[in-house]
């Protein structure tokens, strides 16, 4: 009898330690986005809120490099080294060598991005600022005998399509300014107020906007809802973008004077 008791206990005992074997173990903690990162990218994004130092843009340059170094087709990469030309190239005055030699790295860096990945609002946006601001060092009418009406409308296209609400909505303000910009008899201030309109209607803290939708009322004779934008701009706090918005308050007190 006791013999019996001590096989059932053993066989009990064995499908006791089977059935523990079998059992699942417990899922990891997930990973906080910041740890599925590359080290470089958080150290990145955080010197982008103070690109306006000399210091930590020459930084942020030498961790793309590193990243490009290592990896050549790091998409993520590749469209911060457009995004900082383009900021590099959106300080620099119009009409200048310069300006057009930096706006096309931008548009090359941003080209690159899209060739690894097209399917992501970052390298179509970056790349369609760098055809802007290489038309705006190289002069429109140079820029339009290249073809680059085309290009332009492509390229900010597929960014409105992919996330028109990217940067605050800066796509759509993309193509409010491109219809400013663009000369006579291919400008269109209606097309421009539309499409700065609907950006500002969704992201009205968007001071990028507001100047750009300040130069396209004052052309089209609204000069007194033009310099009220530009006042708006000035009496703003900065918000989540404070380079820029830095940026655009500096366009904005020159934009009064010249107005006088």
């Amino acid at each position: 009898m006791n013999r019996l008791r001590l096989l059932s206990l053993s066989a009990l005992l064995l499908s006791s330690a089977a059935a523990l074997a079998q059992t699942p173990a417990a899922p990891a903690p997930a990973a906080s986005a910041d740890e599925t990162k590359p080290a470089w990218i958080p150290r990145y994004d955080e010197l982008y809120q103070t690109r306006d130092d000399h210091a930590a843009l020459k930084e942020m340059y030498k961790l793309v490099q590193s990243e490009l170094d290592a990896h050549p087709n790091s998409y993520e990469a590749w469209w911060r080294r457009a995004q900082l030309d383009c900021w590099q190239a959106n300080g620099m005055v119009d009409g200048t060598e310069l300006k057009a030699k930096v706006g096309k790295q931008c548009w090359d860096a941003g080209e690159k991005a899209v060739s690894i990945n097209p399917d992501d609002v970052k390298g179509q946006y970056w790349a369609t600022v760098g055809m802007g601001l290489y038309s705006e060092g190289l002069g429109i009418l140079s820029a339009l005998s290249q073809g680059i009406e085309g290009k332009f409308k492509n390229r900010v296209g597929l960014a409105i399509k992919l996330d028109k609400n990217y940067l605050d909505g800066s796509p759509t303000m993309l193509f409010g300014r491109f219809y400013w910009k663009l000369p006579w008899p291919k400008r269109s201030l209606d097309k421009s107020k539309e499409l700065l309109g609907e950006t500002l209607a969704a992201h009205p803290n968007n001071l990028r906007a507001k100047l750009f939708l300040a130069d396209t009322l004052d052309s089209d004779g609204k000069k007194d809802e033009a310099k009220k934008l530009i006042q708006e701009i000035l009496d703003a706090p900065l918000g989540w973008d404070k380079p820029d918005d830095r940026r655009n308050k500096a366009q904005a007190q020159k934009w009064l004077e010249d107005h006088k």
